[in-house]
């Protein structure tokens, strides 16, 4: 009896576990069917109110080599800096430290200065083709510019305060009213560079870059083509474009090579080479591109400057135009209340710029006219065919 009641009791066990290995198995296949979740990457939060921005088109040649030269100022920028930095770093006797650190203050904040005015060319006339209004992005810049060189006037209020300090303290009577007035005049600047940049971007003025941003863009692109024409016509593009690159792949490596050297003042100017050492690389593409032989690519560059429509206000300069129109038409009118008889003041002057043009006119014509017919006798065989046909089509246009 005993022995069937401690039987029973295991069987009871036995099945009790099962149970809940059965539930335990239950709950894991219950959880699974759900699938685990498969970790993913979050989406790019956008800022609220705003468009991504869309991808953007290539610069033009020109802009890339406006964008070179920003680079360059924004390296000598940054250069001065570096060397302000040095100064802070360097021991120098009989000169109270907080002066020194303040000397260095100055000279880090006016290479900020300049570097911030090579950002505004770069990012603006360096970026034409690529963003909307090019000349607008430099103008503003210009706010920016003034609130760099505010600081740079309160470093330098700090560098006198400095002086009077330490073993030069008998001078901080003098040192610390001049120092003040110099921070003040720096906050003003600060202040004007502010509501300066404020003006550039906005309003009127915005307008106007915009308008005329629109009439750049189409005309450095129409000089580039004409001077890759003329350099394909004359045969020049290609082995200038060629030295021009070799030359500037030389100073950027020299620049380079001075920059990873550790001499003090010396080798923050290697960066300074080596963003120049890329401009003259690029600068190249002005000559030599995708221009071909034939035509008159100055007659083509006439007829479709963004001048057309200028008389009728349809144009993009119209703006500007209206503007010359309406001042020189007050310039007359001034000039002939003064004269009294109908003749202007300005008449001598005016005589004088007909005369000019009239002559350089006729000189252009006279001497084109000659060329042409001399080479005209050989034909093809006139080694300067291709120049004077180019020339007789410049004239006719």
């Amino acid at each position: 009896m005993k022995s069937t009641m401690q039987t029973r009791g295991l069987k009871m066990t036995t099945l009790a576990c099962a149970a809940v290995v059965v539930l335990l198995a239950g709950c894991a296949s219950g959880g699974s069917s759900g699938g685990a979740a498969t970790p993913t990457t979050p989406s790019t939060p956008t800022n609220p109110g705003t468009n991504n921005p869309q991808p953007t088109a290539e610069n033009t040649s020109t802009g890339k080599v406006v964008e070179g030269a920003g680079n360059t100022v924004v390296a000598t920028g940054n250069a001065v800096s570096q060397i302000g930095q040095q100064i802070k770093d360097t021991n120098v006797p009989l000169l109270p430290a907080g002066a020194k650190n303040a000397t260095g203050d100055v000279v880090i904040n006016a290479g900020n200065t300049v570097a911030t005015l090579g950002e505004g060319v770069r990012d603006g006339l360096g970026k034409m083709g690529a963003v909307e209004n090019p000349l607008g992005v430099t103008v503003a810049n210009t706010g920016n510019v003034v609130s760099k060189a505010g600081v740079t006037v309160v470093s330098a209020g700090d560098l006198v305060k400095a002086i009077g300090s330490d073993q030069l303290a008998p001078l901080a009577a003098v040192t610390n009213p001049v120092g003040g007035l110099v921070q003040q005049v720096g906050g003003v600047v600060m202040t004007g560079g502010d509501k300066l940049g404020q003006a550039l971007s906005t309003g009127p003025v915005a307008q106007l870059t915009g308008g005329v941003s629109k009439a750049i863009v189409p005309l450095t692109t129409q000089v580039t083509s004409t001077t890759q024409t003329l350099g394909a016509a004359t045969g020049l593009g290609s082995p200038v474009n060629n030295l021009l690159t070799q030359l500037g792949n030389t100073l950027a490596t020299g620049g380079d090579l001075i920059a990873g050297k550790n001499f003090p003042i010396v080798s923050p100017l290697g960066g300074v080479v080596n963003e120049a050492g890329k401009t003259v690389a690029v600068t190249g593409v002005l000559l030599h591109g995708n221009g071909t032989v034939g035509g008159n690519p100055l007659g083509g560059l006439l007829n479709t400057l963004p001048l057309g429509g200028a008389s009728n206000g349809s144009g993009p300069l119209a703006p500007v135009t209206g503007l010359l129109g309406n001042l020189t038409g007050a310039l007359g009118g001034v000039g002939g209340a003064a004269s009294g008889n109908g003749a202007s003041p300005l008449a001598p002057v005016t005589g004088l710029l007909g005369t000019v043009t009239g002559t350089i006119t006729t000189t252009t014509t006279t001497t084109t006219t000659s060329a042409t017919g001399a080479a005209s006798g050989n034909n093809a065989s006139n080694p300067l065919a291709p120049l004077t046909g180019l020339l007789g089509g410049l004239t006719r246009h």
